[in-house]
């Protein structure tokens, strides 16, 4: 079996296009089918057509449980209790949860696409403060946090 191209995502009539294709070119044409011939071909269209049916059944499960999975994978790394951020090979922010923005003290959209750099000025004891922390804290601020 020759592997053929896959489907444009774009393009919904793809699909017709290249069934009705290969129609053509393995089509006998119905005159010169027998009776018992035709029989059989239709036969054979009505077991496809519930073998493709029962396929469709399958997708959309499958599609349902892995929308079901990204959503808790979705849940679980944006409320983790612990910040995760999601860097390129370039250390390009890519995601952030919740409480990694709220550690850097920037909302979640101004980390995205932006350089991890950006988001610490000092090292102290062993670990990188973020911007929003390196800075001298006021005596009331430093109430507040504790």
């Amino acid at each position: 079996m020759t592997r053929e191209t896959p489907l444009p995502k774009n393009d919904p009539d793809a699909l017709r296009r290249r069934a009705e294709k290969t129609l053509r070119d393995k089509q006998r044409a119905p005159e010169n089918l027998s009776h018992a011939d035709m029989q059989e071909a239709i036969s054979e269209l009505r077991v496809h057509q519930i073998e493709l049916g029962i396929q469709n059944e399958e997708l959309r499960r499958a599609q349902s449980e892995l929308e079901e999975s990204r959503d808790r994978y979705s849940d679980l790394y944006d409320f983790a209790p612990v910040g995760y951020l999601t860097l390129d090979d370039k250390d390009i922010i890519r995601e952030a949860n919740l409480t990694a923005a709220a550690m850097l003290g920037v909302e979640r959209a101004r980390l995205l696409a932006e350089p991890l750099h950006l988001f610490y000025r000092a090292r102290r004891q062993g670990y990188v403060l973020p911007v929003s922390q390196a800075a001298p804290r006021s005596a009331d601020a430093s109430r507040r946090a504790k």
